[in-house]
């Protein structure tokens, strides 16, 4: 398996927290800061899943 770039691991959580935060029907009825409280939680959580991940993948790889 390969490592994901540092620009590719930002991307996809930002998409990931665009879409939960401000595209969802469950966040619609929300004030603009709420919205970014969650759109910040929600890239947060995902930066650090996928560094994670990342982390995981270069472990396995360096036995």
């Amino acid at each position: 398996m390969k490592l994901l770039s540092i620009p590719a691991i930002m991307g996809l959580s930002f998409g990931a927290a665009l879409v939960s935060s401000f595209l969802s029907k469950k966040h619609r009825d929300k004030s603009l800061g709420q919205k970014l409280v969650v759109f910040l939680g929600g890239f947060a959580l995902t930066l650090i899943v996928l560094l994670a991940l990342n982390f995981g993948i270069y472990w396995f790889n360096a036995r």
